[in-house]
C-alpha cells in the first residue's frame, strides 16, 4: 500500500498480498519491507505485513474495499485467521483509505 507525500497527485492504488504458504510462516514485517520504509525509497508505502495470507476484494460501483487476511503460522493445521488490515478506494477518489 501507498502513501501520497503531497508532492505528486495520487492516479491510482495498488495492492499487492502475499502467499498463503510459501516461504514458512512469514514474520510480522520483513527485513527488505523494513529497510524501504526506513530510508525512504519509497515513501508511498502505507502498510507492510510479512504473515502468510491473502487478500479479500469486495468491488461495487461506488468502492473498492481490499480486506488483507492473515494466519499466524502456515508450517502447521489450525492456525486463526485474522483481518490485519482494510482499505478503500472510493469512486472518484484514487487514493486508498484505511476502512
Amino acid at each position: 500500500m501507498f502513501r501520497n507525500d503531497g508532492a505528486l497527485p495520487v492516479v491510482a492504488s495498488e495492492f499487492v498480498g502475499t502467499s498463503i504458504s510459501s516461504d514458512g510462516d512469514g514474520a510480522e514485517a520483513s527485513e527488505d519491507g523494513l529497510a524501504v520504509a526506513a530510508n525512504g525509497r519509497n515513501p508511498h508505502v502505507i502498510f507492510h505485513n510479512y504473515r502468510r495470507g491473502y487478500s479479500v476484494c469486495h468491488v461495487s460501483r461506488s468502492e473498492w474495499r481490499t480486506d488483507f487476511r492473515i494466519v499466524p503460522f502456515a508450517t502447521a493445521a489450525g492456525a486463526p485467521l485474522a483481518t490485519v488490515a482494510s482499505f478503500v478506494v472510493e469512486d472518484g477518489q484514487p487514493a486508498a483509505q484505511p476502512a
